[in-house]
């Protein structure tokens, strides 16, 4: 027998076992995509508790942006002359 590919395998129920992404077990239908109840309360404590975050920038102070506001228009003012 021929191997089909594997969008055939999907919509047949065939599909390849996906793995828990805390402890590695096969995923199970209800919990999906983890293996348990356990690792998927696991999960959302890592989420509330702030373990997964994504990295952001600080904001900017007014006085940052005023200094670079300032140094951008001078630049302007010197290509200006520079220009004529």
């Amino acid at each position: 027998m021929t191997d089909k590919p594997l969008h055939l395998k999907i919509v047949k129920g065939h599909s390849i076992q996906a793995a828990c992404p805390l402890c590695q077990r096969p995923a199970e239908i209800l919990y999906r995509p983890f293996c348990s109840r356990r690792c998927a309360q696991l999960d959302l404590g890592k989420w509330l508790t702030g373990s997964y975050a994504i990295p952001s920038h600080e904001a900017m102070e007014d006085s940052d942006v005023e200094t670079l506001l300032a140094a951008h228009e001078s630049q302007q003012a010197a290509q200006a002359d520079d220009d004529s």
